[in-house]
This record gives C-alpha cells, structure tokens and sequence, in this order.
C-alpha cells in the first residue's frame, strides 16, 4: 500500500500562500478526509485547528486564526528545484521572441520600441539611444556564473533529493555526497536568500549551501522547517558546507530557541545572527556560539532584560537589537540582574515599554561597557514631568538620560557633543535641587538615592543649593498638576466689550486650570467667561520677566554706534535704556498649557487679532 502524500510538516502553496500540514483525515460532520493547514500569513486562516468545539491539530504560531481546512484534492503550486527557481528569477523569458522589436538603452532607462517604424535614430530626452537586441539581453540574464548576490524569496523551492524522509525507503541516512547541480550553476553566489520556500528539513539548506565556496551571508527567513536535527555523522559535513558564513538570518520560523542554537553552532565563522519575530518572551538556557558579535532579537515578546540571562554569556557581543518587544522591567519574578560582557557597546531598546526613569539608571550596570543607545519611542518620553509638575517636552526627555547616562557617547543615533552633555548635566543636576526643595528633608536620602549620578555630578559641578518652604507644594499630588492663571482683559479686548461687557469682567478673572490643558481647551473657556469668538481672540502670557528694548537707528549704521558715548535718548536713537516685559502668545494648538508656563501662578492678557 502507498504511503499517503499527506504527513504532519509537509509544505504547500495554493496559489502563493504558503502553509504547512498539521492534520490529514475526517473532521466530524463532514464528508470525506481534510487537510489542517497552518498558514505561514496567519491572517489568512479561521481558526487555531479546532471544529465543531474539538481540536484536531495545533498551530506553532500563536496568532488564533493561523488555521483552515482544506481538500486534498485541491490543486497546489509546482514545486521547483533551487535551479529552476534561479532560472525563473534571472533568466526567465518573459518577452517573446520578436523580430519587429528591439529594447533600446538610454543611460538606465529602457524603452521597447518597434523596427517597423523605426525610420531614423530614436532619440529619448534629447539623446540619440544605443540600440540593443533580444539577444544581448538574454544572453546577460543567462550568465547565471557571474550572479554574486541571488534572492530567491517566495519561489516554492523545495530539495527533495537532500530530505532525509525521502530517502528512508532506501535506509540511507544522508543526501548523497556527489550533487554538483547549483555549484555548475552559479558558483560564485555570496549573499543568498531563502527565505519563504517549501524547504522541511535544514539538510536541505546545507546541501546547497556546500556548493557554493564563496557564500558569506546566507537568509532563510519565513522557512516552516519539521527537522532541524542534524545526526552526529552529518555534523562535520554540516560545518564545511556552513563554514564561510558569517550572516545567519532565521526571522519568522517560529523554531524554539533551542532549536535555533542548535542550528547556529553548525556556522564554525557566524558572527551576525538575526532571530526576529519568533515569538520569543523568554530564552532557554541554550547558548549561541562565542564567535556572535552582533545580534537581533527584535519583534519578539520580551518584557525583561533578565529574560535574556543566556546572551551573558557571549564574550564577544558587540551590538543587540531588542527594537518593538514588550521590554518594561530590567528584570522579573525575582531573578537576578543581568550583566552582560563588557565587549557589547551598542544596545537598541526602542518602541518597547520602558516607562521609569529606574530602568534607565539600571543600564550602566547591565551593561557595562554601553557606549550608544537607542530608547526613542518608550511610554516614559510622553508624559514627562518636571517635579514642579511642569510638563517636560521631548527635548527635555532627551537631556535627561544623556544626563543619567554618563558614559553613552551616541544617543538615539546622535553624537553626544560636550556642549550637549554639559547643559544637559547642569540642568539635571538643578532638577534634582527643585525635587529636593519640594520635599520634606527626611525624604532626601530616598529621593537621592533615586538619582545614583548625584554625588558624581556634584562633584564634576558643585553642589546645588536646595531652598525649602513651608508652602512647598507635594509635586505628586493634585496642586502639583494644577496652575492659577490670573486672566485680565487687554486695552484692544475692552474696546469691544466696553458697550455691553458686565462690570464684573472688567478685572481679572482667577483660575485654577491643569498643566495638561491644551491651549484649545483654555481658549475656549476664556471666550466662554467674557463672551468673546474663540478665533478672533489672543492669550498673551506675561512672564514676568524684564529685558531691555530693542535699540532703533534711522540714520545711523549699526557699525558706528559707540555703546559708551551714547545715552540712549540722544541723536537717532530711540529706546536705549528702557525695560520691558517678555511676552509670549499663546498659540492655539493642541500644545499642553505646561509647556509655556513656569511655575504655579501666570498673568494672561487676553487682546483682539
């Protein structure tokens, strides 16, 4: 009796979609035998293999609609050999032959023309086209031999002759060590990539793998693989044919870690290991091989750095990838910190979930030797606050940790200048002095030990003053997020409201408003108290502050002007010598009220545009 052409792990396509057999027979209430798929796209499914409130097969991804039923007699993509799929991807005809039509060059520009009406030289853009035959193309397509960097992404190859499940019949226990059939090919491929193929076994990875001498970066990303297992006979083989590779790229195969170690120390040179998108939330503790230097775990489902014990080992890690995880604790459920080597220097934690200004104290301590960072786009740089309560802006954010991390030397890919690490250091050290002045003083030893540059910025600095008052406001509670705003009508707003305006309106009005306010928000509750159109209005801010007026000349250059013999009244000057108040619109707009106002108490003039 035949075996049946169905087994668990057995890769198909139906028209382009990719899928792997998780079951093959009856499904109760229905007639006649099924296939349960997976889906490599797992948007593409229904379910997670369950029918009729029973579960016929389990699905690797954990996306709950990865799963379907199909028939067996319905019909799937061909597959093809590694040659078949090149040809089909460098050197497909797929304009016909003829002899009326010829493609015509222009620089990097290409145009099919027509030797019917082809009268004189063509001309493109004003320059006369080199005229290039059918046959010429075809004949540089066709030089597979010199094709040095080959992708083959999504080209349903499968190798059969190297899979171990084909060969059992015959009680062979490898492929056979003869083939030549890419290595004739196209010998001098040094990038590869297959990714999103019909490949079951990895010994059909290294069979072509050791035909080609030169490969260096090899990608099989979006690979469903049913054996990774390599026989302690085929290990040697394994190594040579893997052992000019230093790029290893494995994103979206859903293998376990363990099977992805396993995989990576058959790479003897491997110093560039991408695992992206797996599903990863915890490593098991399987190590990677010395030699990794770089490394990317990015699109996983990590929530801790202590998730990540296993990569402390590596003696050698230069740079880790941890972009868009879930990453929020330095560590979890009570393990231990981890501390990576001191050889790894470049760290991307950016779009995770890092929302305390502790994970970022923490990092110099897990990472020693950490000299740029990326942490752009975590939760804690949307709601900054100043212990004032004042709102912080991005920029804000940004001086911070620069602040707090004071061996980083490129943040979020920018070099840190000295200016840059000096202003943002000085401004640090003044914040710490406000959180202080707010508190009570038995709290000081709690709040500087939240603070672990302290002492080494005081002593790069000087110690900051710390001013207490009685009237110190908590900056955690509700007044901390709260500003009075002490809003009187300008000369232009009471001209308009002097004919109707009640008399009450005529003297500032007092308000207790949040930070969080948007200018919107308080435009439309100042035109609602004095009955004015919210678009015809304008809040000025007087800050408080007094500088002196700007200098005017009408017949005098600037050059000329002796700042000594001048008294400011004299001459063709005007203004020299006067005081006035800075002042700042308020521009409608969805900017939060905190960003303009410093303190707990501001005067907005309301005038007319």
């Amino acid at each position: 009796m035949a075996a049946s052409p169905f087994y668990s792990g057995k890769r198909l396509s139906f028209d382009g979609q990719l899928c792997t057999v998780r079951y093959y027979g009856e499904v109760k209430g229905t007639k006649g035998e099924w296939l349960g798929v997976e889906w490599d796209d797992p948007t593409r499914g229904k379910h997670s293999g369950e029918h009729g409130g029973f579960k016929y097969f389990a699905c690797v991804s954990k996306i709950p609609t990865a799963g379907s039923f199909v028939r067996p007699t319905r019909k799937s993509d061909p597959p093809r050999s590694f040659v078949e799929a090149l040809k089909a991807k460098y050197a497909s005809e797929s304009l016909e032959e003829d002899p009326d039509v010829e493609i015509v060059y222009v620089g990097k520009n290409r145009s099919v023309v027509s030797l019917a009406q082809q009268k004189k030289p063509i001309r493109i853009s004003g320059k006369e086209a080199e005229e290039v035959g059918f046959d010429k193309i075809r004949k540089k397509l066709a030089d597979l031999k010199e094709l040095r960097i080959v992708i083959l992404d999504g080209l349903c190859m499968s190798r059969p002759i190297a899979s171990l499940r084909e060969r059992e019949s015959s009680m062979e226990h490898t492929w056979p060590d003869d083939l030549a059939d890419i290595k004739g090919v196209c010998p001098k491929i040094i990038d590869l990539d297959l990714s999103r193929n019909l490949f079951e076994e990895w010994r059909e990875i290294a069979s072509i793998c050791e035909q080609l001498d030169r490969l260096t970066s090899l990608r099989v990303d979006g690979n469903r693989f049913r054996d990774t297992y390599i026989t302690e006979a085929e290990r040697p083989r394994c190594q040579s044919a893997f052992s000019g590779i230093k790029s290893l790229k494995l994103e979206n195969t859903l293998l376990p870690w363990e099977d992805m170690t396993n995989i990576t120390h058959l790479f003897p040179s491997l110093t560039t290991f991408v695992a992206s998108s797996n599903f990863f939330s915890t490593l098991t503790p399987y190590s990677l091989p010395t030699t990794i230097t770089d490394l990317t775990l990015e699109d996983n489902t990590f929530t801790s750095l202590s998730s990540l014990e296993p990569l402390t080992t590596l003696p050698n890690l230069r740079r880790l990838i941890l972009k868009q995880n879930k990453i929020t604790d330095i560590t979890a459920h009570g393990s231990p910190t981890p501390v990576f080597s001191s050889t790894l220097t470049e760290v991307d934690l950016s779009w995770n979930e890092i929302s305390t200004w502790t994970f970022i104290n923490s990092l110099p301590h897990v990472f020693p030797g950490l000299t740029s960072i990326r942490v752009s786009h975590n939760p804690l740089y949307q709601s900054l606050q100043a212990p004032d309560g004042k709102v912080l802006t991005a920029e804000d954010g940004y001086m911070l940790t620069v602040a707090r991390l004071g061996q980083v030397k490129t943040l979020n890919y920018s070099p840190i200048t000295a200016k840059e690490r000096l202003n943002a250091e000085s401004y640090y050290l003044s914040l710490i002095a406000r959180e202080l002045s707010f508190s009570s003083e038995d709290l000081s030893v709690q709040i500087l030990a939240s603070h672990p540059r302290y002492k080494e910025l005081c002593e790069e600095y000087g110690e900051p003053v710390v001013k207490r008052s009685d009237n110190a406001i908590n900056p955690n509670s509700l007044a901390a997020r709260l500003v009075r705003l002490s809003v009187y009508l300008g000369e232009s707003a009471r001209h308009i409201l002097r004919p109707t305006a009640e008399t009450r309106k005529d003297g500032p009005v007092e308000l207790e408003v949040p930070m969080s306010f948007t200018a919107y928000t308080l435009y439309g509750m100042v035109a609602k108290i004095f009955g004015l159109k919210p678009l015809k209005m304008k809040l000025v801010l007087e800050t408080g502050d007094w500088m002196s007026a700007e200098r005017r000349v009408d017949s005098v250059e600037d050059g000329d002007w002796d700042s000594e013999s001048s008294d400011g009244e004299s001459g063709d000057w005007k203004g020299v010598g006067k005081r006035v108040m800075r002042e700042v619109e308020v521009v409608p707009g969805t900017r939060l009220l905190g960003t303009w106002v410093e303190g707990m108490e501001a005067v907005v003039r309301v005038e007319m545009r």
